[in-house]
């Protein structure tokens, strides 16, 4: 008897091992320090109908009046604080620096009730409004801020920039441009929002080898488990998006610097040439071997998730391309 519970006891202990050991490999990464900033990141709430929504948002000092408005959604079974790290505290240094406000709101445990009609996590089952999360946040911090209401964007990743896709579709009236990562338009069976009703400058960056969310279409799973149905391939979502400027021609391809030797991915950038030059309107990064990441040079995310690209830094080309669409 005690050697068939020593025998146990090692097959335990020997599974646990593995356990460990794959979880550092695959799930591990270490977090990033914070940064050094000119202000501190604040907590509030907001009341939405019979719902307490909370939020993170960072105000830089001596923000002038009419300063844009940049909201960051997370991913699924994120929050706001996750987010931050997951795009490494990039957007507070670019408010310090460029003067924009930031707002991280927090999902409905920890989902965005988004476009994708078969997905079962608790706001989409739900229906929760969160364009009207979306809209009392416009009002407090114009009210409060001063924002200026006509640069407020969008930017957001995985479940979130699902929900980006939403606001671009059913809310191009309050926001200016959005900006998707690790997200693709859902199929036209899988879809439940509204038709786009206005172009509305949008930026996509979706890695190649993306376990969850496949570039070139299907269905997206957590790794084979809790369907979110099928969706488009991220050319085809970029071309959605550019049919609404009526852009015709084949998009113009450049290749971004390769920053880093060990780095095996490459960017590949697709701009859709409509009208004025200076304003692009719909960008596609294709970032070749990443993963459902965000993709930028100061933090690998964990390996379970695909390789994290250091040619781009998808915080600093989000703003670059927010900060070139003109007013309405």
């Amino acid at each position: 008897m005690k050697k068939y519970l020593k025998k146990v006891l090692f097959i335990l202990v020997f599974l646990l091992l593995i356990i460990g050991i794959t979880y550092l490999y695959l799930g591990y990464a270490p977090k990033p320090l914070p940064p050094k900033l000119a202000a501190n990141i604040q907590a509030s709430t907001i009341k939405v109908g019979n719902l307490e929504r909370s939020y993170l948002f960072y105000i830089p000092k001596n923000l002038p009046a009419n300063a844009p408005l940049i909201l960051v959604f997370h991913a699924s079974m994120q929050d706001g604080q996750a987010m931050r790290v997951s795009t490494v505290y990039e957007f507070e240094r670019l408010a310090d620096k460029e003067n924009f406000v930031v707002v991280y709101p927090n999902g409905y445990k920890n989902n965005w009730n988004d476009c994708r009609k078969t997905a079962s996590y608790p706001a989409k089952t739900m229906n929760i409004d969160d364009k009207a999360f979306v809209s009392s946040l416009i009002e407090k911090f114009s009210s409060e801020y001063k924002i200026d209401t006509k640069r407020v964007f969008a930017t957001g990743y995985s479940n979130g920039g699902h929900l980006a896709f939403r606001l671009a579709m059913e809310m191009p009236d309050k926001i200016a441009a959005v900006a998707a990562i690790a997200a693709s338009l859902p199929t036209p069976s899988n879809n439940d929002c509204e038709e786009l009703n206005q172009p509305i400058p949008v930026m996509i960056i979706n890695g190649t080898k993306d376990p969850i969310n496949p570039y070139n279409g299907g269905e997206v799973t957590l790794y084979g488990f809790g369907s979110r149905g099928t969706v488009l391939s991220s050319s085809k979502s970029a071309e959605y998006f550019a049919k609404a400027y009526k852009a015709v021609d084949q998009p113009k391809m450049s290749t971004l610097p390769n920053q880093e030797q060990r780095d095996l991915t490459k960017v590949l950038r697709y701009e859709y040439q409509i009208g004025n030059p200076t304003q692009t309107k719909v960008v596609l990064y294709a970032v070749e071997n990443g993963g459902h990441v965000v993709p930028q040079p100061f933090y690998n995310a964990p390996k379970i998730l695909g390789q994290t690209s250091q040619d781009i830094n998808a915080p600093l080309e989000i703003w670059n391309f927010f900060a070139q669409q003109l007013p309405h």
